[in-house]
């Protein structure tokens, strides 16, 4: 089947507006921590060239500039210009002098475009929007230099992610959020496969980690509402649920009394830390 600019630009299953980039914005400062960790297993070192496929507003930019240091290049890529727009401008605000976000596709990126071949790649929440993980995995390792590694980092969709105490629309934002995907037409079960995507698109599996975030109860229940809302109209033309049931598990998340919870989690995620061979 032919891939089209449109066709991929379709991928993302949400609508890219000023409400799912605020979304990005607050994942991204959820999961730094995370983030950082994923990355040091490739042996992350200052003055590497690394590139952030579907940076989004921010994505891992300012970790992966923390880690290359002043010496290292950082290139964040997303194909919605204005996410890249507003990446560029959070870069200059924090003074991310060694980062550039470029709007493009990885798919159809050469390495001398964009500054490369990279020492690294790193991708989070990425392949579970690509109808072809394989050919995906292949562009961004014809990316990196031989020896060089990728890192990824995929939301695995069980078990579900919970509150304490227990709020069961936690749990059912999230089992939508997974069945839009199955229905987007993306593989079934991409982040489970992940490993055996890797090693068809010829790169070797280091390592296979997982991770999870806690988070304040407020800002992780403002979370999933917030990227339910941005699904909603898909959720509801693709037969799931009608949007009164969706606008129930949004009205509970946000209604809710976040004094009266301990910690909400973020999926768990499988970490993946691949190479290319050198």
């Amino acid at each position: 089947m032919t891939d089209t600019a449109g066709d991929r630009a379709q991928r993302y299953l949400l609508d890219g507006g000023d409400e799912d980039l605020q979304r990005l914005l607050v994942i991204s400062e959820a999961q730094a921590e995370m983030t950082r960790t994923a990355l040091r297993r490739s042996g992350i070192e200052p003055g590497w060239t690394v590139l952030d496929c579907g940076c989004g507003p921010l994505g891992a930019l300012p970790q992966l500039a923390e880690l290359v240091g002043q010496a290292g290049r950082v290139t964040g890529v997303d194909l919605n210009p204005e996410a890249i727009r507003r990446a560029q401008a959070a870069a200059g605000a924090l003074g991310l002098e060694n980062v550039r976000a470029v709007t493009g596709d990885v798919h159809d990126l050469a390495a001398a475009d964009v500054g490369g071949p990279f020492d690294l790649a790193y991708t989070r929440l990425f392949m579970v929007h690509q109808h072809d993980p394989v050919l995906t995995l292949r562009r961004i390792a014809g990316l990196l230099r031989p020896g060089g590694w990728l890192i990824a980092q995929e939301a695995l969709p069980t078990p579900l992610p919970r509150s304490f105490p227990e709020l069961d629309a936690v749990g059912a934002a999230w089992g939508l959020m997974i069945e839009l995907v199955e229905r987007s037409g993306v593989p079934a079960g991409t982040a489970d496969r992940m490993p055996q995507w890797a090693a068809a698109a010829g790169l070797e599996v280091v390592r296979m980690d997982g991770s999870f975030a806690f988070g304040a109860p407020g800002q992780f229940f403002d979370l999933y509402a917030s990227t339910l809302a941005v699904m909603r109209d898909r959720c509801v033309a693709a037969g799931l649920t009608t949007g009164q049931d969706i606008d129930a598990i949004i009205d509970t998340l946000t209604s809710a009394d976040p004094a009266a919870y301990e910690w909400v989690t973020t999926p768990i995620h499988l970490d993946l830390t691949l190479r290319k061979p050198g």
